[in-house]
């Protein structure tokens, strides 16, 4: 009898203390939390040049050009001389190491010599990693064709293309609505490469090709693959006048912009 009084009492005290609080209003509870400020996505900045033919001054005026647009980096695609010979190599060499600006490049045609060119420049083909961007750079310049090596090494590059942005630079175009100068013109060997590159590239995910060769800008889709046509730096045989093309690359978006080299450029 004793137990039952004592949970009668327990029982009783906690009946009147919900009676008295049921209708009660709660304090709000504080709670600290710290925003971090809003970051801006990151922002990459490619200028990408394409068949100087040596023109050394026209080249010192697109890379001024290029400082003005702050670039992070600058990209040749190919053509840097008019017959690859080493005194040719090392003046563009010289004028790309004297610019300041970090660079990466890739033959062309013109580049009759690959021993020349990589023994000035280094590698003729290549990547480029940072954060989520990825560029790999091909030599399709060959009139033979790829090496076994090269294959493989782009199936490899290639893999991860579905978890970052990768562009594909290289100085033919694949591909070409107006114009016949592309990669596999005049060897249907090479042109059944051009045709496996492109299925492997539309597979990977790649988001563009950078392409050089045919002396003028252009953008176009074509057969499942985005191709930018970087113009040229050269002032001979050129449609358009002197021009390169830059790329404002974040996660969300790749900007682009097509520059225009005037005659007085840096007068």
């Amino acid at each position: 009898m004793k137990k039952f009084g004592v949970l009668l009492v327990i029982a009783s005290t906690v009946f009147v203390w919900f009676w008295f609080n049921r209708f009660r209003i709660q304090e709000p509870i504080a709670i600290d939390v710290k925003v971090s400020p809003t970051q801006a996505p990151k922002k990459i900045k490619i200028a990408f040049m394409s068949d100087v033919h040596t023109e050394t001054e026209s080249l010192k005026k697109a890379l001024m050009v290029a400082k003005e647009e702050m670039v992070d980096q600058v990209v040749l695609i190919g053509d840097l001389t008019n017959k690859g010979d080493e005194k040719s190599l090392y003046e563009i060499k010289k004028v790309m190491d004297d610019s300041g600006i970090s660079y990466a490049s890739v033959p062309g045609n013109h580049e009759y010599s690959l021993d020349n060119y990589i023994k000035i420049f280094g590698n003729n083909y290549g990547t480029i990693e940072e954060d989520f961007l990825k560029l790999i750079l091909i030599d399709n310049s060959y009139w033979g064709g790829f090496s076994e090596e090269q294959i493989k090494w782009m199936e490899i590059e290639m893999s991860d293309c579905k978890k970052k942005i990768c562009l594909a630079v290289m100085h033919k175009p694949i591909n070409n609505l107006f114009s016949s100068h592309v990669m596999g013109e005049g060897s249907h060997k090479v042109a059944m490469e051009a045709e496996w590159l492109r299925q492997l590239m539309i597979n990977s995910g790649i988001k563009r090709v950078m392409a050089g060769h045919l002396h003028y800008a252009s953008s176009y889709e074509l057969e499942g693959i985005r191709t930018d046509l970087v113009g040229a730096i050269s002032k001979e045989r050129n449609t358009q006048s002197a021009r390169f093309t830059i790329l404002e690359i974040s996660v969300d978006e790749i900007e682009r912009k097509v520059v225009e080299i005037n005659d007085d450029t840096g007068n």
